[in-house]
């Protein structure tokens, strides 16, 4: 035991992405995977730090061991660590040195993305503007300035990277190198930058959504990450479970929630401000 840890010592991820979550995490995990230099787990999302450390760090470092020891930069793609203080201080602790991405979105466009995934997988059924109140984190995941302070609590203010989203929908290349900067690595042609892999699908069959979310977390709890995430890239597998869904069956925000929406999220909008140094006026409708 005691020479298998040692032997994981030098493959401990030196780079993590935290979050938001519908914030083209799924996209910048296979930008990452694509580069020569890198390493990332085929798994996005182990949910370690918040979910599984119970599971220990052995546990964790497996993840790591196929990394070749020419990797520049090692690490994984979680994007619900920056909706915990649990899973910041847990990085704090184990890797004091790593490097932490992280993407916002709209605030609003976030939720409402979040809200119609739920929804296309049959996990929530209400409109959203009883969904919001049934389930406080849709509200709660896009409090940006509230999750970034506590890791800016916790690491030098120059470990932490934060990206755009729309600066992704704009300009994919551009926003994967400033990624890729972060991180040690040199931007390079030949990765195909433009592709998106978190569309909206709908349930096959009833509690199919849920029925899957169960069995991925098995399969991370048992250890087999590869293989969860071989089966969530395969697009034979996924449509068992998943068909598209059409443009007249996607939800929808009416004027008035996103009205109220808006005035929930304009203190945060105005301290995330002046802690990144970033004009948002495009976020205040």
């Amino acid at each position: 035991m005691a020479t298998l840890i040692k032997e994981l010592v030098g493959v401990r991820p030196n780079f993590l992405f935290i979050g938001a979550d519908r914030c083209g995490s799924k996209s910048l995990h296979q930008i990452f995977r694509q580069h020569p230099e890198c390493y990332v787990p085929s798994i996005a999302d182990p949910y370690f730090f918040d979910r599984h450390y119970d599971c220990g760090m052995e546990w964790y470092l497996g993840l790591f061991a196929a990394a070749s020891p020419t990797a520049r930069a090692i690490g994984e793609f979680s994007h619900d660590y920056l909706q915990s203080p649990e899973a910041a201080a847990r990085i704090a602790t184990e890797l004091p040195e790593v490097k932490l991405l992280v993407t916002l979105r709209h605030p609003i466009d976030r939720l409402f993305s979040s809200y119609a995934s739920a929804v296309s997988a049959g996990v929530v059924s209400t409109p959203l503007e009883h969904a919001i109140e049934d389930v406080p984190w849709f509200i709660g995941n896009s409090f940006y300035a509230d999750r970034l302070q506590v890791y800016y609590d916790l690491f030098p203010r120059d470990a932490l990277k934060v990206l755009f989203f729309e600066d992704l929908q704009a300009n994919p290349r551009t926003f994967a190198d400033q990624a890729f900067r972060h991180v040690g690595l040199n931007a390079i042609d030949g990765i195909d930058y433009d592709s998106r892999y978190s569309q909206l699908s709908k349930s096959r069959w009833p509690l199919a959504g849920k029925a899957t979310k169960v069995g991925a977390n098995t399969l991370r709890r048992l250890g087999w990450v590869s293989l969860l995430g071989h089966l969530k890239s395969n697009t034979a597998f996924r449509s068992l479970f998943y068909k598209p869904l059409a443009a007249e069956e996607r939800p929808s925000i009416k004027p008035e929630a996103r009205k109220r929406l808006s005035a929930i999220f304009a203190p945060q909008i105005d301290r995330l401000e002046v802690m990144l140094g970033r004009d948002l006026t495009s976020w205040r409708s």
